[in-house]
């Protein structure tokens, strides 16, 4: 739609964290109903209906600047019953993102496969499939590896070659080498689900910070929520210690909260300029076209990558037993959503929310909705899609919803980025 024909009115955008000094900044003032129907526009809202689960999902970035296109990715697939759903957070490129769009969802159903066909009768079991959603992740960033060694197998190979050889070899907008260095060149985290056709078991791999929570109603009526996501992330103290761990004496393997001081996921697809020899970057990523779209200056941290890898491909897998709806329940619902869902409430309050208080409001706002509808999220008696419902939250700050801030949030006039890709899924089960 066109914004022209709206009164200009004028932010500053304090409830992002702006500094004084920045803005102010024109916004369009568009009124209700149209700013509820851009933002489903704008965020491509839409249900998708599978043999035994229905997924509400929305996608948004709104800066109209191409170079800004939002790098966040989703699947939603059925196969005979059972229920496959992805976020992927992409970062610094969308080449290591699409590929893993491409080639992680048939992995997964190729082992799943066979897992069943070795099961013959008999139940699969758990851990089986735990392990092969852990064991496709990382065979889909060890294919990134390869790619790379294939053409320049050790750092002694490297050694041999002059910076015109190695521009020849992976340059060129026609030559596959490019594709392949540009993978390995680019990131994404992963968030994948799975559900059996019984909707007796449920499965969550997460790599990275995206986010996943299942909301379940208990025999009393409340609403209680479990979250089936690892952040890998500087902030969690585990992912710190562990990799502190690994590289003892490296005091500066973690700072600022990032790896090395420049990423903020411990654990990713990709990235491969933390996982190869720093002569990799220096004589390969370095000489590639296009290059690095990183927000860290290569040569701040780069003396830093003394042992690698530094970052980890092995996601953490958690399995939950479902309970069948009963005469006092409603089910179940899985939210699965990137972490530009969650940072929209970071500058919303004096304390700024924990990460468990956001995904518990977030299973008690869906809950106690379905309750007053009597209706599962998604269903045709909802009338809302409940991803969107989640997202309007975000957007207003989880506070009263404000038709004017939402209009500020997506129609600003500004030269930059003004929130992060975000992404979510809410999935009945």
């Amino acid at each position: 739609m066109s914004y022209m024909s709206y009164p200009q009115r004028s932010t500053w955008l304090e409830f992002l964290g702006f500094p004084s000094g920045y803005g102010p900044w024109t916004y369009r003032a568009i009124p209700e109903p149209l700013i509820s129907s851009e933002l489903a526009r704008l965020a491509s809202a839409h249900v998708i209906n599978g043999k035994t689960t229905t997924t509400a999902c929305i996608s948004l970035q709104p800066s109209p600047d191409p170079d800004d296109r939002s790098q966040d990715r989703f699947v939603v697939l059925d196969w005979n019953g059972w229920s496959f759903s992805a976020v992927f957070d992409g970062h610094g490129g969308e080449e290591a993102v699409d590929y893993v769009v491409q080639e992680l969802p048939s992995l997964i159903h190729a082992a799943l496969t066979n897992a069943l066909a070795d099961a013959g009768t008999a139940p699969l079991a758990l851990s089986a499939v735990s392990a092969l959603l852990q064991s496709s992740i990382q065979a889909v960033d060890d294919a990134l590896t390869d790619g790379v060694k294939h053409l320049f197998p050790d750092e002694a190979t490297l050694a041999a070659l002059t910076d015109e050889q190695i521009k020849s070899t992976i340059n060129g907008p026609t030559n596959p080498n490019n594709l392949a260095i540009l993978r390995c060149m680019r990131g994404t985290t992963a968030l994948v689900s799975l559900v059996d056709p019984r909707k007796e078991n449920l499965w969550v791999a997460s790599l990275g910070d995206c986010q996943a929570v299942l909301g379940t109603k208990t025999s009393h009526g409340t609403w209680d929520a479990t979250i089936l996501s690892v952040n890998h992330s500087g902030k969690n103290p585990a992912e710190v210690a562990r990799i502190r761990k690994e590289h003892p004496n490296e005091s500066e393997c973690i700072i600022f909260e990032r790896v090395l001081g420049a990423i903020a996921v411990t654990r990713a697809i990709g990235d491969h300029i933390f996982k190869l020899p720093v002569s990799y970057t220096r004589r390969v990523f370095m000489n590639c076209v296009p290059g690095f779209c990183v927000s860290s200056k290569l040569e701040h941290f780069l003396p830093r990558n003394k042992s690698p890898p530094y970052l980890s491909a092995l996601a953490d897998v958690k399995h939950v037993a479902l309970q069948p709806p009963t005469a006092n329940t409603t089910g179940s619902f899985l939210i699965l959503c990137s972490d530009g869902l969650v940072d929209l409430y970071e500058h919303t309050n004096a304390r700024r929310a924990t990460l468990e208080e956001i995904l518990t409001q977030w299973v008690h706002m869906l809950g106690e909705r379905m309750d007053r509808r009597g209706a599962k999220v998604g269903d045709e008696a909802d009338e809302e899609n409940a991803a969107l419902v989640l997202l309007r939250h975000a957007l207003v700050g989880g506070g009263v919803d404000n038709p004017d801030r939402l209009a500020q949030m997506l129609t600003v006039e500004i030269p930059c980025r003004w929130m992060d890709d975000t992404t979510a899924l809410v999935q009945t089960l």
